[in-house]
């Protein structure tokens, strides 16, 4: 029978198991990789496994007899096998692909109808809610009666999940810079992602009293639990901790044709930008100009749908921006570019010294590996039981979204997907909520309960024990309890 004592497997990188294979000179080892599209490594395995074929990209060494099992009955790119905690006997450390990552390529569905009343003050275009403007008044969020021209929608692509982007497995430090413009919208724990306080919450030093100011006694308890969770990274020197972001709702919500689900399949929780203020005509300012300010490192937390702001967030063309026609990148913003909604800390660091004068700043922006400190951790959020609770992952490195997340309760054999949050009105997808719950229907999951979760590199981390019980510690605040999965991601 399986112990629970704690167990922490990380699943490195695809770098050292690649290593190991090369090394072999004839077969990979078990556990290595044994194929993929570019792999130029060995292509057999040492005898008692056997190649696995997990997508178009990785094949692994497998042990013959799982293999076996994978592949009775259908294609290895389409099965994702359970395996039984209690009869688990490979090595502590290995690398695995997660097959849901690859489903077949397809198609986003169309969204189902609904009444038009969903949509309140919008318009319902194509089943999904969008804004309705003056159309010869180029800073105006709505049409009333002092319009003169006619009130028209952006195209409903622009209020439905984000199909442009294109899927994103893997970041490096050599991402394309992209030029744009960025507001502020206040201090918040309520984000669409569902990260609570972390995000919004920074350790404050003495150059920056005003941060403290701005945040107030907020983020005092939580930075004394979670200090980790609080502390900027040292590598690159730069802040990151209270710097968060809403991008467009067509880039927060997306749909990738290689992720299961018809519809809005992949949030962009997590992903890290490095942003830096620039002059009106996008040059930058040089070091100890008038205007220079340090670059800042956030994360996307939230979203700014189309619908809810079309004066900034309905992607080039189609805002109603002409208050910074004066921006060269500001109106109409590039069209492979995206607006940034900046929280007060982020917006009072670029502007320097917590200043918010300017409410539209002209900002360019970089993807990059996100470089936080410590573990991962677990939002676990109140009311948590056997038949429903709801997580999210917080703190994760590498591209820094996750595209599965699963959990395994104690005495169960196989592996439960957990959901993102569908209590959301699909004619609103731009605000879908981050969280992942329980699919209707299943349960109960008892603690200790294990997890696991998948980057979009294919990058899988797993605590065997990682949730021990529902109810949040006596000297932990129940309504932010966060739970460190004791391991991080790798790969970028």
């Amino acid at each position: 029978m399986y112990s629970h004592t704690k167990v922490l497997f990380v699943l490195q990188g695809l770098a050292s198991l690649v290593q190991v294979s090369k090394q072999q000179g004839t077969c990979a080892v078990l556990y290595a990789q044994c194929g993929g599209e570019g792999w130029t490594g060995a292509t057999c395995c040492e005898t008692g496994s056997s190649c696995y074929v997990t997508n178009s990209y990785y094949s692994q060494c497998l042990p013959a007899s799982e293999v076996s099992t994978l592949t009775s009955g259908s294609s290895g790119a389409t099965t994702t096998a359970a395996t039984s905690v209690s009869s688990y006997t490979g090595p502590a450390d290995y690398t695995t692909t997660d097959a849901t990552a690859t489903v077949a390529s397809h198609a986003q569905s169309a969204y189902p109808s609904v009444d038009a009343s969903s949509c309140g003050d919008w318009t319902l275009v194509d089943n999904v809610c969008c804004p309705l403007y003056c159309s010869n008044q180029n800073e105006s969020s709505s049409c009333d009666s002092t319009c003169t021209g006619e009130c028209i929608t952006p195209p409903s692509e622009d209020c439905m999940s984000g199909t442009m982007w294109g899927e994103t497995f893997h970041v490096n430090s050599s991402e394309e810079w992209h030029y744009s413009r960025s507001t502020h919208f206040g201090e918040t724990s309520g984000g669409a992602c569902g990260f609570g306080l972390y995000g919004l919450c920074t350790n404050t030093n003495t150059s920056e009293a005003w941060v403290a100011e701005t945040l107030g006694d907020t983020c005092e308890a939580f930075c004394l639990a979670y200090p980790s969770l609080c502390q900027d990274p040292t590598a690159v020197n730069l802040t990151m901790r209270g710097n968060f972001a809403a991008p467009n709702g067509d880039y927060y919500t997306q749909f990738w044709p290689n992720l299961p689900g018809e519809l809005d399949n992949y949030l962009s929780c997590g992903e890290c930008f490095q942003l830096i203020h620039t002059k009106d005509d996008g040059t930058d300012y040089a070091v100890g100009e008038e205007g220079y300010t340090d670059p800042i490192l956030l994360e996307i937390v939230d979203s700014c749908p189309c619908d809810a702001n079309p004066k900034w967030c309905c992607g080039s063309g189609a805002d109603h921006c002409g208050e910074v026609s004066d921006f060269t990148y500001g109106c109409p913003i590039p069209e492979d570019s995206h607006h940034m909604d900046l929280s007060d800390v982020a917006m009072g660091r670029l502007q320097g010294n917590g200043s918010l004068t300017d409410g539209v700043i002209p900002i360019r922006y970089q993807r990059v590996p996100c470089p936080k400190p410590g573990n991962v951790y677990l939002w676990l959020q109140v009311g948590a039981g056997p038949y429903y609770f709801a997580l999210s992952p917080v703190n994760t490195n590498g591209p820094g979204s996750v595209i599965s997340f699963e959990v395994l309760g104690s005495g169960d054999s196989e592996w439960l997907a957990l959901e993102r949050n569908s209590d959301y009105t699909s004619s609103r997808p731009q605000e879908r909520y981050g969280a992942w719950v329980m699919p209707q229907g299943s349960g109960p999951v008892n603690p200790p309960i294990a997890v696991r979760l998948t980057s979009p590199t294919g990058e899988q981390i797993v605590n065997m024990d990682a949730i021990t019980s529902f109810t949040a510690p006596a000297n932990a605040d129940a309504n932010y309890y966060y739970i460190d999965m004791g391991v991080q991601f790798a790969e970028n």
